[in-house]
């Protein structure tokens, strides 16, 4: 009944007295060292209509400013007393030596204008001696000690920490609090050097759950998950995730038995960050590597079927090629294959389904071939293998699909002999039966002179030896050419980097982010694996950059072509336009790309 009283008695005291007069107060520490943050605090002991935030000078206001309100009631002989105050709090950080002045603020409390003293904070080199304790004001709250390290961490959670090279890897980041947070952001991303990352699909609304940590119980909310692609072998950091929230710490007043019952919250920024994790990547084994592995790692399956199987010369068949599991897709390769000849051959259309969920990157890819019998007859597609490498057994795995046979009907001689076809031996033939006129002009010689020992004679006599060595150079050369397929992958390197942004501008105009990215990414990285006759598996950035080095690629071409993977990475993350993003990416990508060709064409003495 007590309470009841002193309860209504307060709120009609909250409600009812008016203020005489209002102060507005500042709180800052004397003297700071370089680099080193703290807060500045304005206090007015009542309900500003309108606050004007100081002049900080050269100092960096880092946030705020968070507004806070603090109110307590005491009972004293029978006296109410009641005091209300709203708090400004900035968080700040000196970047050089020297005395910077803080000028006053203004707030604007029933018409009238207060102002607060300047301040000045001293900023040395070194870590600055412990601030003196400002006197406090009558009836002035105070605020708890600050979260420690046990009130509230995050926690970076990774599924294997000794994986392969390739091997995908579950990253969880979550935030644990035992206090309460009103908002949290993420303040800064790890970098993920030498690693090729995916963000794997979160909740837009994370639920809180419940976790048991040493003993203690916390509320925890998942920030981010990420599937991360270790591209080399060895001990490998991961920079910490850093998150800025805004906890609140319980305000009261000392000395009165009401604390409990009329102390207020104040939110506090803070920051926190991951802790450090190492990799310890092993690299993939060597021993009993088969021909047909290109550097995937993962668990996958394939597939493969013609259609039709029975078909005429000159139409169509289509041979499907699935490969589906659960691994960077994104970099594998399709698999070899040796077709008749005769069978003519289309390069594949590649189509992806792929997706980010939380369990990692799974879906499949499928190339398309279009085939064309040229003859009739039965041709037969040999069997196709596909190798990757499965981390969990420590093995090289080979998926295999076939032999095919494909069936054509129609002629069986060569392509042009369709039906009413006159053949050369029957024109001989016909040529027999009737002698024609001559009707060109004779040539005459004269008396005396043979044609016989000419250097017409001569001349006609060694042209046929001499196409027909041409003849062979030219031909032994092609087939050089197309048994090398490393150096067939460098002659068509621009060419098919073309295709592919080709087929990045149709996304250009489109919302589909994902996919104009991922064909920029594969233009990119594809070109400089043909023109190099490296897998795109063993390339990164910084042996991308030991190579430019020992090929003697300038300096400015070099930043050149890494600005342009720098801008794609960047612009699927950063905030902005995303059509500018796009547009500036598309064609940054393409002038790194034609300046590189025409560099290693000015160099055809250097083995790329």
């Amino acid at each position: 009944m007590l309470v009841s009283i002193l309860v209504s008695l307060s709120i009609y005291v909250i409600f009812t007295c008016n203020a005489t007069g209002a102060n507005l107060t500042i709180s800052a520490p004397d003297r700071v060292a370089v680099g080193e943050r703290f807060r500045v605090v304005y206090t007015v002991d009542a309900r500003p209509s309108d606050f004007q935030s100081p002049s900080f000078g050269e100092l960096r206001v880092l946030s705020g400013p968070s507004q806070s309100t603090s109110q307590s009631t005491q009972i004293i002989n029978n006296q109410v007393t009641t005091s209300f105050s709203i708090s400004y709090t900035y968080l700040l950080e000196a970047s050089r030596e020297g005395s910077f002045t803080i000028g006053p603020a203004r707030a604007v409390v029933d018409g009238s204008t207060y102002t607060s003293d300047s301040h000045t904070v001293v900023v040395s080199g070194q870590a600055a001696a412990p601030a003196q304790p400002q006197p406090s004001q009558p009836q002035q709250p105070s605020v708890q000690q600050g979260p420690t390290a046990q009130d509230i961490f995050v926690r970076a959670q990774v599924s294997n920490p000794t994986p392969y090279q390739s091997e995908q890897v579950i990253v969880t980041y979550k935030l644990y609090t035992r206090i309460g947070v009103s908002r949290y952001s993420i303040d800064r991303l790890p970098s993920y050097q030498g690693f090729w990352s995916e963000n794997l699909a979160t909740a837009a609304q994370p639920q809180p759950s419940v976790e048991v940590v040493d003993g203690q119980q916390y509320n925890v909310v998942e920030l981010r998950r990420v599937a991360l692609f270790p591209q080399r072998s060895g001990e490998m950091r991961l920079d910490p995730l850093e998150v800025e929230c805004l906890v609140r710490m319980r305000t009261a007043r000392r000395g009165s038995i009401f604390d409990d019952f009329f102390g207020g919250f104040q939110d506090v920024p803070h920051k926190v960050r991951s802790n450090p994790v190492v990799l310890n990547v092993k690299p993939i084994p060597t021993q009993n590597r088969p021909a047909s592995f290109k550097g995937l790692v993962g668990r996958f399956e394939m597939s493969a079927n013609v259609s039709p199987t029975e078909l005429q010369v000159n139409d169509a068949a289509n041979l499907t090629v699935t490969i589906s599991g659960s691994g960077n897709l994104r970099l594998a390769e399709r698999p070899d294959m040796q077709f008749p000849p005769n069978l003519e051959v289309f390069d594949p259309n590649v189509s992806d389904q792929i997706r980010n969920e939380g369990s990692g990157v799974i879906g499949s890819r499928t190339y398309d071939y279009t085939l064309i019998p040229r003859t009739g007859g039965e041709f037969e597609i040999p069997e196709i293998h596909f190798t990757f490498f499965d981390p969990s057994s420590g093995l090289y795995v080979t998926r295999k699909s076939g032999p095919f046979s494909l069936q054509a009907g129609g002629l069986t001689g060569p392509v042009n002999e369709a039906e009413g076809t006159i053949f050369r031996s029957d024109a001989q033939a016909i040529a027999t039966d009737i002698r024609f006129i001559n009707t060109r002009p004779v040539i005459l010689f004269r008396t005396g002179k043979l044609w016989y020992r000419s250097n017409a004679f001569y001349f006609l006599t060694a042209l046929p030896l001499l196409l027909f060595a041409i003849a062979l150079v030219v031909g032994r050369r092609q087939i050089k050419l197309r048994s090398n397929r490393a150096l067939m992958r460098t002659k068509k390197a621009e060419q098919t980097a073309r295709k592919r942004l080709k087929k990045a501008a149709r996304y250009l105009q489109t919302t589909e982010e994902q996919l104009f990215y991922d064909e920029i990414f594969r233009a990119l990285w594809g070109y400089i694996s043909d023109r190099l006759s490296i897998p795109v598996s063993r390339l990164n950035k910084d042996e991308l950059a030991r190579l430019f080095s020992l090929r003697s690629v300038p300096g400015e071409l070099s930043r050149s072509f890494f600005d342009a993977l720098n801008a794609c990475e960047f612009a699927r993350f950063a905030p902005g336009d995303p059509g500018e993003k796009k547009d500036e990416v598309y064609h940054r990508t393409l002038n790194a790309i034609v300046s590189m060709e025409k560099q290693f064409r000015n160099k055809r003495g250097t083995p790329l």
